[in-house]
């Protein structure tokens, strides 16, 4: 599928999920992995990304929510309804998201990546995109859930993920 190995990609969807049912008692379901660029990108009102870097690699986790997915989720993890995005919930984004990578990262590094710690940053606002800048493929972890779809990109630089 490309240079990223399986075992890179599992503890991001093992953490989604788990993260979504925890905080958002909201079951995400797996759809099939694919190369960003492959198929048409939606528009999203919300992205986290969050840097990864190790030793042996640099790249990104970016979480991308449509708006109404988001003001769903937040609703379900806060426990009111949310007609708009404001600043105070993107916090929440930056949240899932630093749960997820944190799970994610705890595996990986037992897998000997050694990743270091990260901060996340939140951009919102109406028909973002995001745009690949590195050499290798990006991958994209498609999600359908009760309350929408939604998608986590994985982008990576390195000679070669296979261990």
């Amino acid at each position: 599928m490309s240079e990223i190995d399986v075992r890179f990609i599992k503890p991001f969807i093992d953490g989604t999920i788990t993260t979504l049912r925890v905080q958002c008692s909201v079951e995400a379901k797996p759809e099939k992995p694919f190369i960003k660029g492959s198929k048409p990108q939606p528009n999203f009102e919300l992205t986290g990304i969050i840097g990864i870097t190790s030793e042996a690699f640099t790249g990104s986790i970016t979480l991308c929510f449509p708006g109404p997915v988001f003001l769903a989720l937040m609703g379900k993890m806060l426990g009111e309804e949310f007609p708009v995005i404001t600043e105070d919930l993107q916090s929440g984004a930056a949240e899932l998201l630093n749960i997820i990578f944190g799970s994610a990262k705890v595996v990986l590094n037992q897998q000997g990546y050694a990743i270091q710690k990260a901060i996340p940053t939140v951009i919102s606002g109406v028909g973002l995109k995001t745009t690949q800048l590195g050499q290798q493929p990006g991958m994209v972890l498609p999600f359908t859930t009760s309350v929408g779809e939604f998608h986590i990109e994985i982008t990576l630089e390195a000679a070669s993920m296979k261990k």
